[in-house]
């Protein structure tokens, strides 16, 4: 069960899912605070509703900011810390690893507290400041003399004779990079599920299924902004200025997102969900001699197992879901075997004895969703090695837009954004309406559906970057190692690559939004991000694994330091292998995939 309401004190200490205030009416399976809409249950009493895209205009503004700001910092780093802060190219990277992958698994942490502790909203708020003192710290890096190392020549960088950073100013830039690490497990994982509390599931399906493709849009809009706008001003102008301008959108928007305070839904905390997994599978466990009645009726056979008793009137959201035969052996968890298992009030006297059919559904829900997350994983080590490599493509290639003006090497990667940001309204408005009333599905296509046609993609930028890579080489060993060709030649691998995103990433995300538990809807965002950082780690381990298996005649393999001397033609072609293999299985997985309530 999940609910959801307004605290006494929204920012007062999280309590571990206590409400302290008597709790409002419910419908949906949510409780309301005061300021939603009033209406009518099918039971005729009062009901509470919330505003959807009213309340998620206070939040949108907000969510844009807050990744314009960290991709300010984040896509550049590298590049700031070895040209302002003067580190060395190899610890300037190790740093920018550890920042990446730390960033990227912080969600689960983030996710934890959320849906056991805080609450969405506690957690996001708690978040915001942590990241916005932390952008101005790094802010402050890049402003303030005492706080950055003495700037340093080209010829100087390149002969390694730059002053490093003092011992002060390392640990204010450590201290300001802990905070967005903790800014961003806070938020990541919170943003998107808080925005979709503010829809009714009932009566905004519609509603609430175009705020995931408009979540991700404003999202890749803002990376846009930050690798364009951003970014030039970072290389051209300063890095203070460059810094300080989405830290100051970021405390707007931040403002703009307080004052919708009233109009929000707000869900309560419940506790820890690995418990529960962890009840579930040491009750199931010790009951695995009893056998089940009714094996092929779920119906008849829930009957006969625990359930949570009913929630009282007005007072707790029921969430239930109904008991499926899929994993069928975690349901004896559910099995009452002798009368002092439950108390009078009707709950489990020895929990780690008896569990709720809810209870066992949540589990199943998390571990049928584990093949399809594996395979998100692997369609994002994909997306890592064509983004790292078309990065050194474009560091070889003519980087003039025009005579005059040419462009920062990360900006390339604006392409990939923009398509990702202009194709999805054109999928909602264009194509989903069309493949609606073809399939007669909601949307036009199922979540496994979406994520299916973006793998099938995916195999395509590949092909294209193995024959953008062959002509880019030959040009460049006939001109010294660099190619006079535009670093636009690259523009329709990332552009492709924008389209599969556009179904994979949107499509992941939605799916472990709405395939999780409802209070577990947290957890389901940081799976998101999970997989993001496994692909990161993991890109790194391909790499290494076909350098291996391919060493050429002068010591280096295919993906070598200098690309010129390795064969990355060859490489791409091996990953569009890569990416037709995560195809076929997550065809098979998502054959035996059942989704929820189903």
């Amino acid at each position: 069960m999940s609910s959801v309401a307004i605290p006494k004190c929204i920012f007062s200490m999280c309590d571990g899912g206590r409400p302290e205030a008597p709790v409002p009416p419910t419908v949906s399976g949510k409780q309301f605070g005061a300021g939603d809409e009033a209406g009518e249950d099918a039971g005729g009493g009062t009901t509470l509703r919330p505003r959807g895209w009213m309340a998620v205009m206070f939040i949108i503004g907000f969510f844009t900011a807050t990744a314009m700001a960290f991709s300010a910092f984040s896509q550049p780093i590298t590049n700031y810390l070895i040209k302002h802060y003067s580190m060395k190219a190899n610890a300037a990277t190790d740093l920018a690893n550890i920042f990446s992958g730390t960033s990227n698994f912080s969600p689960v942490v983030g996710a934890f507290v959320a849906d056991a502790f805080c609450g969405r909203f506690r957690t996001l708020l708690f978040g915001t400041i942590a990241g916005f003192l932390g952008m101005v710290a790094i802010t402050l890096t890049a402003t303030i003399h005492q706080l950055k190392p003495p700037s340093c020549g080209v010829l100087a960088r390149q002969a390694g004779t730059c002053a490093g950073p003092s011992g002060l100013q390392r640990a204010v830039l450590y201290i300001a990079m802990g905070l967005l690490v903790v800014g961003t497990g806070a938020t990541s994982p919170t943003s998107l599920p808080f925005g979709a509390d503010q829809f009714d599931e009932r009566r905004h399906k519609e509603g609430l299924r175009r705020y995931y493709s408009g979540y991700y849009v404003v999202t890749m809009m803002a990376t846009f902004l930050a690798l364009t706008v951003i970014a030039y001003v970072q290389d051209k102008v300063s890095w203070g200025l460059g810094l300080a301008i989405p830290t100051a959108l970021m405390l707007a928007t931040f403002v703009v997102f307080l004052v919708g305070t009233p109009w929000y839904v707000y869900v309560l905390p419940e506790g820890s969900i690995f418990a529960s997994v962890a009840r579930v599978a040491v009750a199931s466990c010790r009951k695995w001699r009893l056998r089940l009645q009714h094996p092929n009726d779920a119906q008849r056979q829930e009957a006969l197992l625990y359930s949570d008793p009913p929630p009282a009137a007005g007072r707790v959201v029921d969430f239930r879901l109904p008991l499926t035969l899929q994993l069928s052996f975690l349901n004896k968890a559910a099995m009452v075997t002798d009368a002092d298992e439950k108390r009078p009030d009707g709950f489990p006297a020895r929990p780690w004895k008896l569990c709720s059919v809810q209870q066992v559904e949540e589990v199943k829900c998390i571990v049928k969703i584990i093949p399809i997350w594996i395979s998100g994983v692997l369609w994002f080590i994909g997306m890592v090695e064509i983004s790292n490599y078309t990065f050194l493509q474009v560091l070889t290639m003519d980087l003039h837009m025009g005579k005059n003006f040419s462009i920062p090497p990360v900006s390339i990667f604006a392409i990939f954004y923009l398509s990702v940001a202009l194709f999805l309204p054109i999928y909602e408005l264009l194509i989903a309406p069309v493949a609606q009333r073809l399939t007669k599905t909601e949307g036009g296509l199922t979540l496994l559906q979406r994520q299916g046609v973006g793998l099938a993609i995916s195999v395509l930028p590949f092909l294209i970057a193995a024959m953008v890579e062959r002509r880019r080489r030959d040009s460049a060993l006939g001109h010294g190692g660099t190619s006079p060709q535009s670093v636009f030649l690259v523009a329709p691998q990332l552009v492709v690559m924008g389209l599969s995103a556009a179904f994979s990433m949107v499509g992941q995300m939605e799916f472990y939004n709405t395939q999780f538990p409802h209070q577990m809807r947290t957890l389901g965002n940081a799976a998101f991000y999970c997989a993001q950082g496994a692909g990161n780690y993991l890109a790194t381990l391909v790499v290494k694994v076909v350098n291996t298996r391919t060493r050429l005649p002068g010591g280096g393999g295919w993906v070598s330091d200098d690309i010129n001397a390795g064969r990355l033609d060859y490489f791409y072609y091996s990953m569009a292998v890569f990416g037709a293999v995560n195809l076929v299985y997550f065809l098979v997985c998502s054959n035996f995939y059942r989704y929820k309530d189903q």
